[in-house]
């Protein structure tokens, strides 16, 4: 299994998602344009390399108009610890092998969280990725193609 920057360690939440999850109603309440402006800086805010118009148009549409818009506060304010709590105890008994990548800028979830799961994931390797932030996946995308790869071949190994 290959994981990339993923929401496993508790407490989680930047301090946007912690304004949204106190106040959705106001979020979701938000002009149009303040709505966009905020999503374009919080996506923005997850590379580091500027995003393309229509790359960042991809990441944007889902969320935008009247039912895209409450439809995203509305999933960030259910980010709440306790889905984490509830299974971050099992991962000691993760069998297959695991490699975990993170984004060596990432303001989204510290480093310190990726180094913790993978210290709690028995023979997990942990890997940083140079000059990507959280979406590692626009950042790096040869990283990644590399890694998974190198795990497969290694699977074949044996």
């Amino acid at each position: 299994m290959v994981l990339i920057d993923p929401v496993a360690i508790s407490p989680q939440g930047s301090p946007l998602v912690q304004a949204a999850r106190q106040n959705e109603k106001v979020f979701a309440g938000l002009p149009a344009y303040v709505h966009e402006a905020i999503l374009r800086a919080y996506i923005d805010g997850a590379t580091d390399n500027s995003l393309r118009t229509d790359e960042m148009q991809a990441y944007l549409r889902p969320w935008l108009g009247d039912e895209g818009q409450k439809a995203f506060w509305r999933q960030v304010a259910q980010v709440d610890d306790k889905y984490t709590e509830e299974v971050e105890w099992r991962y000691g008994e993760i069998r297959c092998p695991v490699t975990i990548l993170w984004g060596e800028n990432d303001d989204w979830i510290p480093i310190k969280d990726g180094r913790e799961l993978a210290r709690r994931i028995p023979g997990a390797t942990f890997q940083t990725v140079a000059g990507a932030k959280h979406l590692v996946q626009e950042d790096a995308p040869e990283a990644i193609a590399a890694t998974v790869l190198q795990f497969w071949r290694s699977l074949e190994a044996g």
